[in-house]
């Protein structure tokens, strides 16, 4: 049985299971509470039906499965898979830095970081990041039409 995208919810006067399903950087989300469905279980057998029906009915691209389309709400470098962050050097000192994610085949992931240092100016680090993040991009679709 499969569960991804469905939680159980048990507090104070909630008991149900939440489904979430993320279709084009957005989420929906419905909760299927035990005392409407009969149950735990129905409530369950609800959840799992109305997601697997909402995922046939909107189902993603190949491309969307593999890379975000669109940053996350989250996101301040308003670039996908693109993050302003820090790494820390081997005696403690913070080392600004973009560092740049992607997953290369299903269920690998990969990041790489920019150091302000390095490029002599954060305008420079963010775009060679940039320029990175767009070439993984072309290495993920050409894969994907082939």
């Amino acid at each position: 049985m499969e569960m991804k995208g469905i939680s159980r919810i048990d507090s104070n006067h909630t008991h149900g299971w939440f489904v979430r399903v993320f279709l084009n950087a957005q989420t929906h989300s419905k909760m299927f509470s035990d005392g409407v469905h009969g149950g735990q279980d129905k409530a369950l057998k609800a959840a799992i039906k109305y997601k697997d029906e909402y995922e046939r009915k909107h189902p993603p691209s190949y491309a969307a499965t593999r890379m975000r389309l669109q940053p996350m709400k989250n996101n301040t470098s308003g670039v996908v898979g693109v993050s302003e962050t820090f790494s820390r050097s081997r005696n403690g000192n913070i080392l600004p830095c973009f560092n740049v994610s992607w997953r290369p085949r299903p269920n690998v992931s990969r990041s790489k970081s920019f150091f302000l240092s390095k490029y002599g100016s954060r305008e420079a680090a963010f775009e060679a990041a940039i320029k990175f993040r767009r070439e993984r991009e072309a290495e993920i679709i050409a894969g994907i039409e082939s």
